[in-house]
């Protein structure tokens, strides 16, 4: 890994650029396919509707997110040659608490910086944008305003340069996030009922979760776990029975 850092500090900004792009490219591909691949699943129950066909909209706003999530990319990288940003590259023990502590870190400031984009006033500006497409489907995931994106790759580096952490946790904590990314934005439950009852996936977050969000956007603002939602009172009444159902009814669209 030490090797790979310094390749990557020797690397000049229109470098940087072309491989944040294909990055970038590579992980919105992934999603998709492995979304679609997650729809076929025996242990699929649907929540939302069909979204059939992807429309031309959310595949300018996928294109949109693949250029913003590139631009945090290539500031993350000039943080970490300015000395703001400081990576750790020791594997052992260290690799697993810099993971959690990431991992719950950027839990509540997702969780806070979602609250603050639903107040009243900010909602209109960018978030409403995210919340047309009550239908999911895996580009859903995508499908955010450029002020959204730049505002939580804002939190993502503003919690890098709070520690210097191990650079095997981030990449553990990439391939996570884009996980539950995934599967917040499928519009089904993939978790068998087994797994949804158990004592885990009461903190930790179901698909279940995030698709009533995008049903009810007051309520299930969390994204890996459930811990703040249960916190702050804004998980929503009917979640742990949703969660703990054999058959999960579909969500009631409203009108």
């Amino acid at each position: 890994m030490d090797g790979v850092l310094d390749w990557a500090w020797r690397l000049d900004v229109g470098q940087v650029v072309g491989f944040a792009l294909l990055e970038n490219m590579v992980l919105f591909l992934i999603a998709v396919v492995v979304g679609n691949a997650m729809l076929r699943l025996p242990t699929v129950v649907r929540l939302l509707p069909d979204p059939g066909r992807i429309s031309r909209l959310q595949v300018w706003l996928a294109g949109g997110a693949i250029l913003m999530n590139s631009l945090v990319t290539v500031a993350g990288w000039g943080l970490w040659k300015a000395g703001i940003i400081h990576l750790n590259a020791d594997p052992g023990l260290r690799v697993l608490t810099d993971f959690v502590l990431l991992l719950l870190l950027m839990d509540l400031l997702m969780y806070a910086g979602h609250a603050v984009a639903h107040r009243p006033r900010l909602f209109p500006l960018a978030h409403a944008l995210h919340h047309r497409f009550v239908d999911a489907r895996p580009a859903t995931l995508y499908a955010l305003h450029p002020l959204e994106i730049l505002g939580f790759g804002g939190l993502w580096l503003a919690a890098l340069a709070t520690h210097a952490f191990s650079v095997w946790a981030i990449l553990a904590y990439t391939a996570v996030n884009l996980i539950f990314g995934i599967f917040g934005h499928l519009g089904v439950e993939v978790l068998p009922p087994a797994a949804r009852r158990s004592r885990v996936f009461r903190w930790v977050a179901t698909p279940t979760l995030h698709a009533g969000h995008h049903v009810e956007p007051a309520v299930n603002l969390g994204f890996y776990t459930s811990i703040w939602d249960r916190l702050f009172g804004t998980l929503a009444p009917d979640y742990d029975e949703r969660r703990r159902s054999t058959e999960p009814e579909p969500y009631a669209l409203v009108a």
